[in-house]
C-alpha cells in the first residue's frame, strides 16, 4: 500500500485549506494519483489538505487514505464554501455547485475530457487551473477550445516505494495483464500459448501490492491499457521493477514508452502485439538487459518529489491564476 501522509513542512497560521472529494468504490490508478496529490498538499508549508468521502465509499485497506494507517483530516460533510481551494478530478465536478466561487484545481488524468459525448467534457467550461498528467492530455484538452483557465502539464510520477515489490528472481517468462481488455488478453493468450511460450494471464483485479509483486516476477510483461489513456502508470511501474514492457499505443504512453528503445509499443491490434511479444522474448540477454536498463532510467526520471515540487509551485499561484 502507498505510504502515509508525509509530515508537513514548517508552516504558519495562514495556511490555506485544500478540500478533496472522492467516491471510492474500488481502487484504481486514478484514485492512487489523487492520493499522491493529497500527500503533496500535506507536505506544503502554505496549504493543508482535507477530504470528503461519499457515503458509499469503501474504508478498508484498498483505500489509500485508510490503508496507509496514518491519520488524515476527513470531513463528515461536503462544504465547498468552507475551503480556500477545491481539488477536483474526474466527475468530482458534479459535487461542486455552478455558483461556487471557491477556486478549483482540476486534475485531468484521461483523454475522455476532450470527447464531446463524455460528461467530463462539459466541465471544461467551468473556471479552474487544470493539471494534465501528460502532454498528450494537455494538447487534447487545449484543442477543444473549451478549457476555461490555464492548462498546465505535470507528467505523472510513480510512488517511490514501487521498487520494494521487486522479486529476487524472474519465475514468470511472460505476464499478460488484461484487466482492462480481457477479451484481447484471452485472444493473445491463445495465440502466444500456441508458440510454446510460458504465459501467466492476469485478467482479474488484484490488490495493488499483489499486482506489483506479480509484475516484479515477470521477465516480460504485456500490459493492455484502455485504447485511450492519459498516462498508463503500470507501464512505468513495470519499468521501475526491471521488467521488460510490451504496451500497445494508448496515446498517453507515447512520451515514456519508446518503441524499441526502453519498451515495445506496437499498434493496438492483436497481430501487432503478438509480433512485439515475439520480438521481446527473442532478444539476446544483452539486448534485453539494455532495454530494461533504459526502462529503469525512464522510471527514475518520474520521481514523486519532482511532481510534488512542480505542483506546489502551481498551488501557491492558484489565486492569481483563476
Amino acid at each position: 500500500m502507498a505510504r502515509g501522509v508525509p509530515g508537513p513542512m514548517m508552516r504558519d497560521d495562514r495556511r490555506k485549506s485544500v478540500l478533496f472529494h472522492r467516491d471510492f468504490v474500488q481502487f484504481s490508478g486514478g484514485h492512487l494519483k489523487v492520493w499522491h496529490y493529497f500527500r503533496h498538499v500535506a507536505a506544503s508549508a502554505s496549504h493543508e489538505p482535507a477530504i470528503y468521502f461519499t457515503p458509499r465509499s469503501r474504508r478498508d485497506e484498498t483505500n489509500p487514505w485508510h490503508g496507509a494507517g496514518t491519520p488524515f483530516p476527513e470531513r463528515a460533510e461536503w462544504n465547498p464554501a468552507a475551503a480556500d481551494i477545491l481539488f477536483a478530478a474526474g466527475l468530482d465536478w458534479e459535487a461542486i455547485p455552478e455558483q461556487s466561487r471557491t477556486p478549483v484545481v482540476n486534475l485531468i488524468q484521461g483523454m475522455r475530457h476532450a470527447a464531446p459525448d463524455d460528461p467530463r467534457h462539459a466541465f471544461l467550461s467551468r473556471r479552474a487551473v487544470r493539471i494534465c498528467v501528460s502532454e498528450e492530455v494537455a494538447e487534447a484538452v487545449s484543442a477543444t477550445g473549451r478549457a476555461n483557465g490555464p492548462v498546465i502539464t505535470i507528467p505523472n510520477a510513480i510512488d517511490d516505494d514501487v521498487t520494494a515489490a521487486a522479486a529476487a528472481g524472474r519465475d514468470i517468462p511472460l505476464l499478460l495483464c488484461g484487466v482492462k481488455n480481457p477479451a484481447l488478453a484471452d485472444r493473445l493468450h491463445d495465440l502466444i500459448g500456441r508458440r510454446g511460450i510460458g504465459v501467466v494471464r492476469q485478467n482479474e483485479w488484484m490488490h495493488r501490492g499483489e499486482f506489483l509483486r506479480l509484475l516484479g516476477r515477470a521477465k516480460v510483461a504485456v500490459l493492455l491499457p484502455c485504447e485511450s489513456e492519459g498516462c498508463y502508470l503500470p507501464a512505468l511501474e513495470a519499468m521501475a521493477l526491471g521488467t521488460l514492457v510490451v504496451c500497445p499505443d494508448c496515446i498517453g504512453n507515447r512520451s515514456f514508452c519508446r518503441d524499441g528503445d526502453n519498451s515495445f509499443r506496437p499498434d493496438y491490434t492483436a497481430p501487432a502485439i503478438e509480433g512485439a511479444v515475439l520480438r521481446a522474448v527473442a532478444l539476446s540477454a544483452a539486448d534485453h538487459d539494455r532495454m530494461v536498463g533504459r526502462g529503469m532510467q525512464q522510471a527514475r526520471s518520474r520521481r514523486l518529489d519532482e511532481e510534488r515540487r512542480r505542483f506546489l509551485a502551481v498551488l501557491d499561484e492558484v489565486p492569481s491564476l483563476v
